[in-house]
């Protein structure tokens, strides 16, 4: 898992680093700035395991090269005007035999032409209290980069602004780069979601062998029929009753190959009547896709995606905080999500607070045109008293709002 995550100069994301437990959730309005710490997770993965510079900053990825880039005060106009501009991305990793790694890249982009190239690179094993070991596998001195061997040879010298990352490279593994392999692996493992049950999701697909949803959510139908037709029966089970568990009116649903077209037919079972995927709501999609991340068995170590709250009724949002914490807390897996919701926030609290050093709340807000995210802990255990919370709401506020949304109203939490 990732334990730390460090940006400088991407996007609103100017100067910041945030501690990432089991599940991570960050709190804030539209334009906050907390969508940028998903990019920036998911361009880390993408540099450290693409080819190439091109291909790592390609159509996936949100915005172009220049876009990656904080903007100056004059804005995109003013950083045209700029003969370079850089941003540096860093991780903290927790590797499954109880290694530790932290790796960084600096990326530098010309912002008239968008050329890319690596302007610095790092990767060093940490003690168990975050101290660097040794030498580290990766680094830059001088004009070059250092790639140290495992059996103690001479490093092997790179030049500065190739581009594409060491980590990248699959000639450099094991035996005789056996941390860079680590490394690469487990930025492998690594999903990002940006699901987009607009267009991707709802678009017909021939059956496929996909062991994920997909970026877009666009392999949602082939991965459910995999998932039916496979060894793992008792997960697709598990999809139907927790969908009707968090939307009651959604009965059943069904996968099945049209022999016809060849193609396959996702449909949604509602008060009695079957729907196709092209006209179900967004929000039934949204929360089909989060459910079969969830039972996904062939899983990814990190998980991150937007705003699970979507679709789903506020006396319901229980059973969403719930699944991302099994997920987090009983499958080993990292979950990373965003919300604006202060509904949802109250019930990852609760989790929390079972799971004080496994679940987090971060604070995500806009000052001067930058991100700041800061633990939701920064403002005090007040809050945590029960007789406390009830002083914060305010008898004429709406009783449904909750003591949360009361303190966001009131400004003692900043969204």
């Amino acid at each position: 898992m990732l334990t730390r995550l460090r940006t400088a100069g991407f996007k609103s994301l100017a100067d910041v680093e945030v501690d990432l437990p089991s599940l991570t959730v960050l709190y804030g309005p539209n334009a906050a700035g907390k969508s940028n710490v998903l990019d920036a997770l998911f361009l880390l993965k993408r540099l450290a395991t693409e080819r190439t510079l091109s291909e790592a900053l390609g159509s996936e990825v949100r915005g172009y090269p220049v876009e990656q880039l904080t903007f100056p005060a004059g804005g995109l106009p003013e950083l045209l005007r700029k003969k370079r501009g850089a941003f540096s991305l860093e991780a903290d990793l927790d590797l499954h035999d109880g290694q530790k790694l932290r790796y960084r890249v600096e990326v530098e982009i010309e912002p008239r032409s968008g050329k890319a190239n690596v302007a610095d690179e790092y990767l060093a094993r940490l003690s168990k209290t975050g101290e660097v070991r040794g030498n580290p596998p990766v680094e830059a001195s001088e004009d070059k980069i250092l790639v140290r061997r495992q059996d103690g040879h001479r490093p092997q010298h790179e030049p500065r602004h190739l581009s594409h990352t060491v980590l990248s490279d699959p000639r450099r593994g094991a035996p005789n780069f056996v941390w860079i392999e680590k490394a690469r692996t487990e930025f492998q493992s690594v999903r990002t979601y940006y699901l987009d049950p607009r267009i991707s999701m709802r678009q017909e697909t021939p059956p496929r062998e996909v062991s994920d949803i997909g970026t877009l959510g666009q392999h949602l139908a082939p991965f459910l029929y995999r998932l039916k037709h496979s060894e793992f029966g008792k997960n697709f089970a598990a999809v139907r009753r927790t969908l009707n568990a968090v939307i009651p009116s959604v009965e059943d649903f069904s996968v099945d190959l049209n022999e016809e077209r060849g193609t396959l037919d996702l449909k949604i079972v509602q008060n009695g009547i079957p729907f196709s995927s092209r006209m179900v709501s967004e929000g039934t999609l949204r929360v089909l896709a989060l459910i079969a991340i969830a039972v996904n068995p062939w899983p990814s170590s990190v998980i991150a995606f937007e705003e699970p709250e979507n679709g789903v009724h506020l006396r319901r949002l229980e059973l969403i905080a719930d699944l991302l914490g099994a997920m987090a807390l009983q499958r080993n897996r990292q979950v990373l999500v965003t919300t604006h919701s202060p509904h949802f926030c109250e019930h990852i609290l609760r989790l929390e607070k079972e799971n004080p050093n496994r679940v987090g709340l971060l604070i995500a807000k806009q000052v001067g045109g930058q991100t700041e995210c800061r633990p939701f802990a920064a403002f005090g255990p007040l809050f945590e008293r029960s007789e406390i919370r009830s002083q914060l709401v305010n008898p004429t506020e709406d009783a449904q709002d909750g003591w949360f949304q009361a303190m966001v109203l009131r400004g003692l939490v900043d969204g």
